[in-house]
């Protein structure tokens, strides 16, 4: 199945989809989030040209579980693009993604400057991958 990975933020939204088969988060790019509308319009058409079947939105809960005021943002924004869409939205606890992504990033020798341009995308592969790999272990 051909999931797509929504790391919705502020100011960028990430966007990072999955092989057939389930085995490999990619990260794709970043969209400007300023203009909710031209992000959604930009979204729906990456959903039909991938033939996503499933998206994932990232919902940033706090450390200690409690929603955020973000996460309040992307629990609406996801519905809005399930609505819109067609396609089955789940939101994903997305705790430390960005974290996770910035030192995988690090670690890969990307400066500070060069990780602007990738975390999002970064963080909403870390979140997909991470949602993949439970999913295959609850099947066996």
């Amino acid at each position: 199945m051909r999931i797509l990975s929504v790391d919705y933020g502020v100011a960028r939204t990430g966007i990072a989809i999955c092989d057939e088969t389930e085995v490999l988060a990619t990260p794709l790019y970043s969209i400007p989030s300023y203009n909710e509308q031209k992000l959604l319009s930009e979204l729906l058409t990456v959903i039909k040209d991938l033939k996503a079947e499933l998206i994932i939105v990232g919902k940033p809960l706090r450390t200690d579980g409690k929603s955020s005021e973000i996460a309040l943002k992307a629990e609406r924004f996801a519905r809005i693009l399930q609505e819109e869409s067609g396609v089955d939205v789940q939101l994903y606890d997305e705790r430390f993604t960005t974290v996770i992504a910035s030192k995988k990033l690090h670690a890969n020798e990307k400066s500070t400057k060069k990780q602007r341009s990738l975390i999002d995308a970064a963080a909403a592969a870390v979140l997909l991958q991470d949602f993949i790999d439970k999913r295959h272990c609850k099947k066996y």
